[in-house]
């Protein structure tokens, strides 16, 4: 019998290639409506309605209700307008944020209910 190793060679060496874009992939933010229930994600775009402890945020292809009292019970001072990233989990037809970045880098931390 005769062993040749150079097709298991290419295959480990082209797997080893793709494995870093597919992490890659998996690290970009997510647009609204393309996340699972009760998964952390990052979701970007731009505050279009504040509401009590929630705003609505529109990323350019959808909008959804976002989830954020801030620690403390101090309001979250954004603006309608304001461009942000955050952080947090989607369930039952909104996202539930644990910290918000706004673009001067400065983070919001979210109380967890």
């Amino acid at each position: 019998m005769n062993f040749n190793p150079t097709p298991t060679i290419v295959l480990t060496a082209l797997f080893a290639l793709l494995i870093p874009f597919k992490v890659e992939a998996q690290k970009a933010s997510n647009q609204i409506g393309n996340f699972p229930n009760a998964r952390v994600t990052t979701i970007s775009g731009q505050v279009t309605q504040l509401l009590d402890d929630e705003f609505i945020l529109n990323d350019g292809k959808g909008q959804i209700i976002v989830e954020a009292e801030p620690q403390l019970g101090q309001p979250i001072n954004l603006s309608v307008g304001e461009q942000v990233s955050v952080v947090g989990n989607y369930d039952d037809h909104e996202f539930n944020a644990h910290s918000i970045t706004r673009a001067n880098g400065e983070t919001i931390q979210i109380h967890d209910d």
